[in-house]
């Protein structure tokens, strides 16, 4: 038996809920890409519904705020280690200790902030011979970590509200 499109439709309403307030949960407990998650319930939403409900104008502004927030994580705490002055070489031995601690400390996030905070501590002493120097350049990365992660969750809530009052007035 086919169901009736009314109650499909409600039937993905309900589904793209769910699934985008999990992928709220994951950006801040990140076992699983939230704001792709997100993005990908809207897109499995908007895609179900022949982008009626979900025009592909509002798809595409949400699409907007999804890059721009999603990638937060990469471009703020680069800014963050730069402002605090943070040698190049430094943010790269904090990526690559970010990738590191990944993997030694598997609790999520918190071996890639770590490993990400030595990786710059690292690369600040070899510069400067400073400890006090390679820690404020640290903190202001681990900072712009921190900073990112209200970022996304914004941009996430942003787009789980616009989805919620488009899909039901709509």
């Amino acid at each position: 038996m086919i169901l009736p499109e009314t109650v499909m439709e409600a039937l993905s309403f309900g589904i793209a809920v769910v699934s985008m307030l999990i992928g709220v949960v994951g950006i801040v407990l990140p076992v699983l890409p939230g704001m792709i998650w997100v993005w990908l319930s809207l897109l499995a939403f908007a895609w179900f519904t022949d982008f009626q409900v979900v025009t592909p104008w509002v798809f595409a502004v949400l699409t907007l705020i999804a890059l721009v927030t999603g990638t937060s994580n990469i471009w703020l705490p680069y800014l963050g280690a730069k402002k605090t002055g943070a040698a190049k070489r430094a943010i790269f031995l904090g990526l690559v200790g970010a990738i590191i601690g990944t993997f030694v400390i598997p609790i999520p996030l918190l071996g890639t902030v770590i490993g990400y905070a030595l990786g710059i501590i690292v690369g600040e002493l070899l510069k400067h011979r400073d400890l006090q120097v390679a820690i404020k350049a640290s903190l202001g990365g681990v900072a712009g970590w921190g900073i990112a992660t209200v970022v996304e969750l914004a941009g996430a809530l942003t787009i789980f509200i616009v989805f919620l009052v488009v899909a039901l007035t709509g």
